[in-house]
């Protein structure tokens, strides 16, 4: 009886971080939709100050994928909120 309590607990505390995290890479995620012309030129000067970042680019389109990080946010946070809810 002690023991399921603990874990019951245990279970529970991780449950709300998983779901807290989702929410918040949600959030973060749409705020990086939101405002995508202000720091997207930044990542791409960064990305592209590499030669092998431009040798792929010139394969692969739309690499290093910058316009799809804050989907890849949104889409992390939905699935830590459906991980919490077990």
């Amino acid at each position: 009886m002690q023991v399921n309590k603990a874990q019951s607990k245990t279970d529970r505390i991780g449950n709300l971080f998983l779901s807290v995290s989702g929410i918040a890479a949600i959030v973060i995620g749409l705020i990086g939709i939101s405002f995508g012309s202000a720091w997207s030129p930044q990542v791409y000067e960064l990305l592209f100050g590499f030669k092998i970042i431009e040798i792929i680019d010139s394969f692969i389109p739309y690499f290093p994928f910058v316009p799809f990080y804050p989907i890849f946010f949104v889409m992390l946070g939905a699935f830590l909120i459906v991980k919490s809810k077990g």
